[in-house]
């Protein structure tokens, strides 16, 4: 008995569910349940693992656009994508979030992909090889990776792939009106594929008879084209407006090109299959699948899509950038019809058994790569939004870099649309167009950690790393980043930091060197430990116009204390580092050379502090003491720690608050470790593992003496000798970081 409802009343529904289904059995009932189990895991595997957040700017500059559409601001870049902005708005007035509207799209779009490429490949193979081969694709990693984010590439790819599927059923009828309009709705979704989309309907159109039947599409084609253009025009005030951007992204997009480099594993197009070994089996199948076409689909309907693959690789190889994943998805998706049609020349149980097994396989090794996207933020992000979050607590100004720049406007009018308030935000003095300035408390938020000299009181945030297997089909940016609190920001002069041999991190500055330090309280002192380049002239250094110290120019390294006078407490001040001239090292360094900078801190009774104290360098720079303990080392993915003895004594300044200590204990077994404070327990006993724990300590008043706070740590003894090591060291625990909050309000 059929499962679809019979009747005269329900003839065009049952016409319409039988094209609905995919495998064209005879048994109605048992092709309505493999149907709905194929159709079942594929929405499963989009809408259940969308994004968390976006994980490229491109998609912040989509998700903004649809806020309020800025094509010279490049929101979204030109060429607009009218069609996908369109479709992001009216999905946003259900979600209220324009980057999920965009996600959802995407990954409904990549479910219609089943159906479409069924249909393709049914014109060469079975109905359940060409499922089969649909599935192959669809849990490859580039494609099922980017149906989930804000992209253009797969709703567009998935329109063309229709506009294909209705010109292989015939060109009778409307037939050819309805290949225009998907053709023009996928141009209209990602303007950029309009080479291929043109070879693609020039193919088409030249079989159409007589030539006035494409008339109707091309005629409602180009009206929407040209309203969609009108839109743009109009919101961006003038037609030189418009065309502006167009001119200034293509420059920059091709000036980037030759250095977009890398071999054919690099190839967006091979890391989106998985790597080379599946992109080699894929497309010698899709050679294959080519002749196949010719002889059951007829030649011209091959030739036609080796034109069209032809000039898609061409387009992703020579003119985008070749690396990104996110560009082939549409070339890989084209493929699966060919892989169809080169597997029907198997017995159809074996073809479907080989495709499905290579569609696990491809499905099993995906998998990771999208649940760490579903779970896991980009970097510049997080830093983003945390920044955000912070300023809007203390009322603090959001310094953001240019990269970062996307992704917190999207944040901010996504905020206020929300009715939100939003902490200000200016642009990084690092950015090319002019310093805006600040006046009051401000935060960083930096995806470029060594343009600016560590924070005054240690405060950052580091986000960052994604896995080695998910980090090829990133676009290998945005995912390391920091917020920075109290950090002094370079105004003009400095080079990016270096480091010495010892793992240091040191700045370089010009003559007339320029650091714009944060509000700081009454009582605050300012340490800064610099070099002079070698010459003969002096270093004068300058606090807000007023010369504070002067060095010899032969001078060594010198540690040098300042002092913010109570009348400028509480304002943002000018540090300045003035020379006559800079010195040119040479040896291949041309650069005119003045300071070098090494630490610049900041101490008072209200203000925090803290950072790593593996060298004896980091110590000097907190003021930290310490007894029983080894040299630094690395512990793998974790900064420099240092192993403790047994026992050992840190000495640090500070009075009632809160201390933080970051410790391990990558030993066989956890040691049992107790924390002292001033004599007595203030904590343990802790039992503390590889991984790297933050041990919370509180100190009362009658801790501190003379501004020094005694920290005993005792733990149990592991000598990795006594384990077959060459290792003869008495070994307590690994202290990485000590961080000190006073009791109170801090900056």
């Amino acid at each position: 008995m059929s499962l679809i409802p019979g009747g005269e009343e329900a003839g065009p529904l049952r016409a319409v569910m039988e094209r609905l289904l995919l495998f064209r059995l005879p048994n109605q009932s048992l092709d309505i349940a493999l149907t709905a189990t194929a159709a079942l895991v594929v929405i499963w595997s989009r809408f259940a693992f969308l994004a968390d957040g976006p994980w490229e700017w491109d998609e912040t500059l989509f998700a903004r656009g649809i806020l309020y559409f800025e094509l010279a601001a490049h929101f979204p870049h030109p060429p607009g994508f009218p069609g996908w902005i369109a479709i992001g708005r009216l999905l946003t007035v259900l979600t209220g979030d324009p980057l999920m509207a965009l996600q959802l799209a995407s990954a409904a779009f990549s479910v219609a992909a089943l159906w479409v490429l069924a249909a393709l490949g049914r014109k060469v193979a079975p109905p359940p090889v060409a499922v089969a081969a649909a599935l192959v694709v669809l849990a490859a990693p580039g494609p099922w990776l980017f149906a989930v984010r804000g992209f253009s590439s797969t709703a567009a790819a998935v329109l063309a792939l229709g506009a294909t599927a209705v010109a292989a059923g015939g060109l009778e009828g409307r037939r050819p009106t309805v290949f225009t309009l998907l053709l023009t709705a996928s141009f209209l979704v990602r303007p950029n594929i309009l080479p291929v989309l043109a070879v693609l309907w020039l193919g088409v159109a030249w079989g159409v008879r007589p030539r006035r039947r494409l008339l109707p599409g091309a005629v409602v084609g180009l009206a929407a084209v040209a309203l969609a253009v009108g839109l743009m025009v109009r919101a961006e005030g003038s037609w030189s407006a418009f065309v502006a951007p167009f001119l200034s992204h293509s420059r920059r997009h091709f000036s980037r090109l030759a250095s977009d480099l890398g071999g054919f594993a690099d190839l967006g197009l091979v890391k989106g299959f998985g790597g080379a070994i599946p992109t080699f089996v894929l497309l010698l199948l899709a050679a294959v699948g080519v002749v196949v076409w010719a002889r059951r689909a007829g030649r011209r309907g091959a030739w036609l899509w080796a034109a069209v693959l032809a000039v898609a690789v061409v387009q992703l190889v020579w003119m985008q950038n070749r690396t990104y994943c996110r560009y082939a998805v549409g070339v890989q998706m084209a493929v699966a019809p060919l892989v169809a049609g080169a597997a029907a020349a198997a017995p159809p149980a074996v073809a479907c058994t080989g495709l499905l097994a290579l569609a696990g396989w491809l499905g099993v090794g995906s998998m990771p790569l999208l649940e760490e996207q579903h779970t896991t933020q980009l970097a510049g992000w997080r830093a983003v939004r945390r920044a955000q979050e912070v300023a809007a607590r203390s009322g603090s100004t959001v310094v953001v870099e240019p990269e970062l720049h996307p992704f917190a406007s999207y944040l901010w009018h996504l905020l206020e649309r929300r009715g939100a308030g939003v902490p200000p935000r200016v642009l990084s003095p690092w950015d090319p167009g002019p310093w805006v300035g600040l006046e009051g408390s401000y935060l960083v938020a930096t995806i470029h950690r060594p343009l600016y000299p560590g924070s005054l009181y240690g405060r950052e945030l580091h986000f960052g790393g994604v896995s080695a297997a998910l980090w090829p089909l990133t676009q290998q940016r945005f995912l390391e980043a920091w917020v920075i609190e109290g950090a002094p920001l370079p105004l003009q002069g400095w080079w990016p930091a270096e480091r010495q041999a010892s793992g240091r991190p040191f700045m370089w500055g010009g003559a007339s060197a320029e650091l714009l330090l944060p509000p700081l309280p009454e009582g605050t002192e300012i340490v800064v430990s610099l070099r002079p380049a070698p010459g003969p002239e002096p270093l004068v250094v300058e606090l807000n116009g007023r010369e504070m110290t002067r060095l010899d120019g032969e001078e060594g390294e010198a540690r040098t204390r300042l002092e913010i006078p109570n009348a400028e407490a509480g304002a943002v001040s000018l540090l300045r580092f003035k020379r006559t001239r800079g010195y040119v090292p040479g040896h291949g360094d041309s650069r005119p050379l003045a300071v070098q900078l090494f630490e610049l801190r900041a101490f008072g009774p209200t203000l925090p502090w803290g950072g790593a104290v593996a060298h004896p360098w980091q110590r000097e720079a907190l003021r930290v003491e310490l007894e029983g303990a080894y040299d630094a080392e690395k512990f793998s993915e974790e900064r420099e720690g240092v192993w403790l003895r047994p026992r050992a004594r840190l000495l640090v300044p500070g009075g009632e608050g809160r201390l933080i200590l970051r410790l391990r204990a990558p030993r066989p077994t956890p040691p049992r470790t107790v924390i002292l404070v001033g004599g007595r327990k203030a904590a343990g006993p802790l039992e503390l593992g590889p991984r790297p724990e933050e041990v919370e300590i509180l100190v009362w008043p009658d801790d501190s003496e003379g501004g020094r706070v005694q920290i005993d740590i005792v733990s149990d003894t592991y000598v990795p000798a006594n384990s077959g090591s060459e290792d003869e060291r008495e070994l307590g625990v690994v202290l990485s970081g000590v961080f000190f909050e006073p009791r109170g309000e801090s900056p």
